[in-house]
């Protein structure tokens, strides 16, 4: 397997489940009702559905720059989830991050292996801290929806 198809797999993994952790956003969030993603806790500004379009948003942008399109981030830093209405809205909030997960998987798979070292548009990284980024950054507010769904529950 190449080095593309692990970078790959471990996008899907965080988002879909069999990683090193054991703890993936699609089963975390199977049972979250748009009450529990929407609630604001004392423990942090964000609720569990502006995590997870953040997680979207980024998927989308690393996705633009595999594609040397160097897209600015808004000073909303994709925290600026839509107000949601409905147990459906919801679950396309859900649904779309998993379409986002799978669309930067396909174009880590189509990114020339060759090109992983080089600088981004921005000049600032490579693509293969990018895509490590992406993974590790996923996990990392994973971790956040983990803590905010047992502190909703309590």
């Amino acid at each position: 397997m190449s080095l593309l198809n692990h970078i790959a797999q471990h996008v899907l993994d965080v988002h879909k489940g069999d990683n090193w952790t054991e703890v993936n956003i699609q089963n975390t969030l199977q049972d979250v009702s748009l009450r529990e993603a929407t609630t604001v806790t004392p423990a942090s500004p964000n609720t569990i559905a502006m995590l997870l379009h953040h997680l979207t948003f980024y998927n989308e942008v690393v996705l633009q720059r595999l594609l040397d399109i160097y897209t600015a981030i808004p000073q909303s830093n994709g925290f600026d989830v839509p107000a949601l209405h409905s147990e459906e809205e919801w679950q396309q909030l859900q649904n779309r991050n998993l379409q986002s997960a799978h669309a930067l998987a396909e174009g880590i798979l189509q990114f020339p292996e060759q090109r992983l070292f080089e600088l981004t548009a921005s000049g600032k990284t490579t693509f293969y801290k990018n895509l490590h980024g992406i993974a590790e950054h996923a996990h990392y507010h994973l971790g956040q929806m983990v803590i905010l769904k047992k502190l909703i529950r309590q």
